[in-house]
């Protein structure tokens, strides 16, 4: 099932349009949840419920915070028993979401936006998977976003001497944020 969720986010992911979004995104989330239910702390089920639950919701926006909610307990278990499981992808998925998260909220139990937070789980990813292209753009990003230029700067650096096979099909937009944000930073 770890398998079919997985290869339902690809298809989301790839989807042309937001109803074959919506809809291959559910499938996997589905998929993931029947795998949960026989084996709730395998990692494949728990990470493709979390990538398919995050398409979903940038596709669907009520209940948003309800999809966080269940992003963040999914990688909060996912990195206790495998950190490092997809180059420490929950660490990477954690640090996005607080960092792209709304700042403001009336509602004290909502996830906002939090910098400290998503720099501190992006550095995690980059120590787990120094390697891993995004977990440096994403760090850099963050970093610059607190006023960290320096600091961004480097990581800035880093992302660009790593190699960069397979991070189209995990975020297709880094080409356009790399070079948004090396025209703050270089």
């Amino acid at each position: 099932m770890g398998e079919a969720s997985r290869h339902a986010y690809l298809q989301a992911r790839s989807a042309p349009e937001k109803k074959g979004k919506l809809e291959f995104s559910h499938q996997g989330i589905v998929y993931a949840e029947k795998c949960l239910k026989e084996a709730p702390k395998e990692a494949s089920c728990l990470y493709f419920q979390t990538l398919n639950t995050g398409v979903y919701i940038q596709n669907h926006i009520p209940n948003y915070q309800r999809g966080l909610h269940q992003m963040v307990a999914n990688c909060d278990a996912l990195n206790q028993s495998q950190p490092d499981f997809e180059h420490a992808g929950c660490y990477r998925i954690l640090g996005n979401i607080y960092s792209q998260a709304p700042s403001f909220s009336l509602n004290p139990k909502n996830i906002t936006q939090d910098l400290d937070r998503s720099v501190q789980n992006l550095k995690e990813a980059v120590k787990l998977a120094p390697d891993y292209a995004l977990n440096r753009l994403f760090l850099a990003r963050s970093l610059e976003q607190i006023g960290e230029k320096d600091a961004a700067k480097s990581e800035l650096q880093a992302f660009d001497r790593l190699d960069k096979t397979g991070i189209d099909q995990d975020y297709p937009a880094w080409k356009k944020d790399r070079d948004s944000l090396a025209q703050k930073l270089l």
